[in-house]
Order: structure tokens, then C-alpha cells, then sequence
């Protein structure tokens, strides 16, 4: 496939609420070992600074959530419950202290058979390859060694325009419950209506009106 530029710095110096949303329906792209490996991105979830109680920056700036503080447009990779990785990008604003976006599915675009290898799934059907955030990890051979990776530079790792158009569903975000209220109950999660690679169901969830998106192993 014909390689797309990087999104530019700008489109990630926002708040993690405006940019969750903005990332659906881009382009999530790794290079690895010269095979692109890509897709397209179809759900995200929102975690803002310390105050937001299930972000892991309510611990303030650490070892781990270091890049949380750091500049926009950056990638934030840690373990999920101590055994896969999960993907995050920067975001916040220049009055936020901190912020990222959980990337939680794509649809797999390019490289799909080695994202079946690198799942050791080789019948699964391509579009429940990433359909979560270890699985995308894992299909996309996104690991530690690429936190921190300036995702505006180009490859080995980058987002990029993308041409996904339709509906977007908006729900409180997955397992966060020990947030409390309001945090566990915030709408902060996003996803491409009808798409086959949402990680689950938005129970309940509030459907915009249809608009064109940006364009320009298990949980």
C-alpha cells in the first residue's frame, strides 16, 4: 500500500475528549521489520489528567505515566492487567496537565496475515483480528519498546488520514467502575457504528447524527 503522511502535531494538541473521537476513522500504521501492518481505527476511549479518578494519571507524573505528561501526539504503551500491552496517544491542551486516548479496536487493513500469525489465529475472520486493545497490540506487533515513540514522525509507527464514514456511538468507557461516580458513568468512550471490529456493545448508547469521520487476545 501507498504510504500515508503522519497526522500533523496539531491534530493531537487537543483535549482527550475532542480527540477520541477525531481518531475514528483514521489510520493506525506499524512498520515492522519492513511489513506494514495497519488498520483502520473504529473505537477509542477517553482518560483525561489527575482528576479524572479511572486515568492513570490520578497517580500524577511516574515512571509509567510519564508520557501522559508529555507532549501531544506521542505514544503512551503499557501493560494491561500485567500481561498484554495496550496502545494510548498523547492528548491534552496547553492549560491540561495530562491526557491520552485508549485505542481500543481497528479493522485491519493491511499485513493481515502476519496480524493472524502474530495472533496465532489463522482462520479468525480479519475484522475480530484487533477487535480490543490487546488483541490490537498484538496484531500490530505494538509492544513497550514503543512508548514514548513520536507518532508525528513517521514510521516505524504513526496515524494518518483515513476515509471511514458513518455514525458515532458514544458510552461510558470499559471496566472502570472502581473510578466511582461521576467518572465510571462519563460518556467517554467512542466507536464506529456498525463496524465488526468493536471490542463489545455500547448498551445503552447515544448515536450522533451520521457524520463523515475524520477522513483528514481479548480486553
Amino acid at each position: 500500500m501507498e504510504l500515508p503522511p503522519p497526522l500533523p502535531r496539531a491534530f493531537h494538541a487537543r483535549s482527550a475528549i475532542d480527540l477520541a473521537p477525531a481518531l475514528i476513522g483514521t489510520l493506525l500504521l506499524h512498520d515492522v521489520d519492513g511489513m506494514i501492518l495497519a488498520g483502520t481505527i473504529v473505537e477509542t476511549e477517553a482518560y483525561l489528567g489527575p482528576a479524572d479518578r479511572a486515568s492513570h494519571a490520578r497517580a500524577g507524573r511516574t515512571r509509567r505515566t510519564g508520557p501522559m505528561f508529555g507532549p501531544p501526539g506521542h505514544a503512551y504503551v503499557y501493560r494491561l492487567y500485567g500481561m498484554h500491552w495496550a496502545f494510548n496517544v498523547v492528548a491534552h491542551t496547553e492549560d491540561e496537565e495530562a491526557g491520552a486516548v485508549l485505542v481500543r479496536a481497528v479493522l485491519p487493513v493491511a499485513g493481515i496475515e502476519e496480524q493472524r500469525r502474530r495472533r496465532g489465529r489463522p482462520t479468525d475472520r480479519a475484522e475480530r483480528l484487533a477487535a480490543g486493545p490487546a488483541r490490537l497490540c498484538q496484531a500490530l506487533g505494538i509492544s513497550g519498546e514503543d512508548g514514548g515513540r513520536d507518532l508525528v514522525a513517521g514510521p516505524p509507527l504513526w496515524i494518518a488520514a483515513g476515509t471511514a464514514t458513518g455514525a458515532l456511538l458514544q458510552g461510558p468507557r470499559v471496566n472502570v467502575a472502581y473510578a466511582g461516580d461521576p467518572w465510571a458513568a462519563l460518556p467517554l468512550r467512542f466507536g464506529l457504528a456498525g463496524s465488526p471490529s468493536l471490542s463489545r456493545g455500547f448498551p445503552g448508547a447515544a448515536s450522533p447524527a451520521s457524520r463523515r469521520t475524520t477522513g483528514g487476545p481479548d480486553e
